[in-house]
């Protein structure tokens, strides 16, 4: 016989402007590995508690976590599919100018907003732990002599930042990744980037 916590639902749910999730959206997944074979990894995860929803996304040579302000609510950690997260970006394209919901049950998350949703189920998965590996880059900038890395990476970070925004990047030491700051009035941003393998 179950027991009532047996039977218990996970409920989480977030009410966010659909301008800010659509931004939040559209830069993290940038990020996120285009290689389907790497289900983990071809997803963004987002998670929403003290006020931060908060999306992460990385493709293993490059990662990103993005918060921004939201106005009730919580969600614990979901591992969405990058398929599903361009639904919902669909969806948003229509509705920026509206208040989104996001509501989770069990394995299941809708985003909806005035009489529009999708529903899908999310990746049951353990992903990377991106808030350690970003905390433990947040030392004293390095020097560094040289470095070699992914032009078209650069141009994601442009995309993210906007139009005449500034994109910072901190040596942290020969080999190591590069700390991008990108300048944002609404989200703030944390990124890294490994530099490429390069010979003289």
């Amino acid at each position: 016989m179950n027991t009532i916590e047996e039977n218990k639902v996970s409920l989480n749910y977030v009410e966010i402007a659909g301008e800010s999730l659509l931004e939040l959206l559209e830069g993290v997944s940038t990020h996120a590995s285009k290689d389907k074979s790497l289900r983990t990894l071809n997803a963004v995860q987002i998670e929403g508690a003290g006020g931060d929803l908060i999306a992460r996304a990385t493709d293993r040579y490059r990662l990103i976590e993005g918060a921004v302000r939201y106005r009730d609510g919580g969600l614990e950690p979901s591992l969405i599919g990058l398929e599903d997260i361009k639904r919902i970006l669909s969806l948003l394209k229509d509705h920026k100018a509206h208040l989104v919901n996001i509501h989770r049950i069990g394995d299941a998350i809708t985003v909806s907003s005035l009489g529009d949703s999708v529903t899908f189920t999310l990746i049951d998965a353990n992903y990377p732990p991106m808030q350690d590996l970003l905390s433990k880059s947040e030392g004293e900038p390095s020097a560094v002599e040289g470095v070699a890395f992914n032009p078209a990476f650069m141009a994601d970070y442009a995309k993210i930042a906007g139009k005449g925004q500034a994109i910072k990047v901190y040596f942290t030491g020969e080999g190591k990744p590069m700390r991008v700051r990108i300048t944002s009035d609404t989200i703030t941003w944390r990124a890294l980037l490994m530099p490429m393998r390069y010979t003289d």
